[in-house]
């Protein structure tokens, strides 16, 4: 598409909206020149047309072209876009904040009728920011799309206000907002549990979380092979599994699971080590006797990580190292 083609539209309250076609931006002029959003990074004038999908059947949106720019009206800085939802004539709207004092703005939005659409669309590049779901979707799916597409906003719609809407509702302080609950104010442990969420995630840092919360510290482990951990994931999550040590606030199974935290904590300081491929600092840790667990651990991220290696010194090194920690195992047995 020509990098110069807009399109303007003068909103009934005075305001010119120009959005630049190529690149789905725009900029709200004023009297006084361009409009600077409250909370814009930088300052910036430029502001993404925001992409919003509905997920289900049971969504009317017929008064939209999915996937065409359209305008809708902006109240108190929050772009409303209606809906209709089940067999309601009701018409609902949602509220999103722009921190623009126009009283109409741009939006696209889409509606994908099952998993298939949504995902296809997806990859293909169609990638909404907000996600909006009926409440009777299964959360296991929820949280399947929240892990595979993190940088997704969910936000589901609520037929009655439960613990996390009113959570929801408290924090925002609108009574606008009443029946949409932000799916990350919902506790990711409630929904993923006996789920191997391993195979769907691209962001191990949350699934750590995740599996912390809910002590399962075997899927933890297994992140150390399931993905190619960089040292600063590594170091994030040992920020978790320092909190749960430390065990602030006397929690019982935090309390029964202190050494086994410890021995983890232990292992990932040690998978930094292997992953900066620091060999004096490691080596000198060889040097020492582990505990069973965390040799295995080492034992098991040394070979991965020798199989990748595309450096013949590299894979010597890490050829012997996994040789002694192997011996440790053995030992520490």
């Amino acid at each position: 598409m020509d990098d110069s083609v807009y399109e303007e539209r003068k909103t009934p309250g005075g305001y010119l909206v120009k959005v630049r076609l190529s690149k789905m931006t725009y900029v709200v002029f004023t009297d006084l020149g361009p409009e600077v959003p409250k909370g814009s990074k930088n300052n910036s004038i430029v502001v993404l047309v925001p992409k919003v999908g509905f997920f289900g059947e049971d969504f009317d949106l017929s008064h939209f072209h999915s996937g065409e720019l359209s305008f809708v009206n902006v109240k108190a800085g929050k772009m409303v876009i209606p809906y209709q939802h089940g067999f309601s004539n009701e018409i609902k709207t949602i509220f999103l904040g722009t921190g623009s004092q126009s009283d109409a703005l741009p939006v696209i939005i889409y509606h994908y009728r099952n998993k298939e659409e949504l995902m296809n669309a997806w990859e293909s590049g169609e990638q909404v920011q907000y996600l909006v779901v009926d409440e009777e979707i299964p959360r296991s799916e929820m949280v399947t799309f929240k892990i595979r597409y993190p940088s997704l906003n969910i936000l589901v719609i609520k037929k009655k206000i439960n613990t996390a809407a009113a959570e929801s509702l408290a924090a925002t302080g609108s009574k606008e907002d009443k029946g949409i609950v932000d799916y990350e104010k919902v506790r990711a442990t409630d929904v993923t549990k006996n789920q191997n969420l391993n195979m769907f995630s691209e962001n191990p840092v949350f699934l750590a979380r995740i599996h912390l919360r809910a002590m399962d510290l075997d899927k933890v482990k297994q992140l150390l092979l399931d993905f190619h951990l960089s040292s600063q994931d590594v170091s994030f999550i040992r920020t978790f599994l320092d909190v749960m040590i430390r065990n602030e606030y006397q929690k019982e199974e935090l309390e029964a699971a202190k050494e086994k935290l410890k021995a983890m904590n232990e292992a990932f300081r040690l998978a930094v080590l292997i992953l900066e491929f620091k060999v004096e600092e490691f080596e000198r840790e060889l040097d020492r006797i582990f505990s069973a667990d965390i040799s295995s651990m080492i034992y098991a991220l040394l070979a991965k990580e020798q199989e990748s290696a595309t450096d013949i010194e590299k894979e010597i090194v890490l050829w012997e190292w996994k040789l002694r920690s192997k011996a440790l195992v053995l030992i520490s047995s």
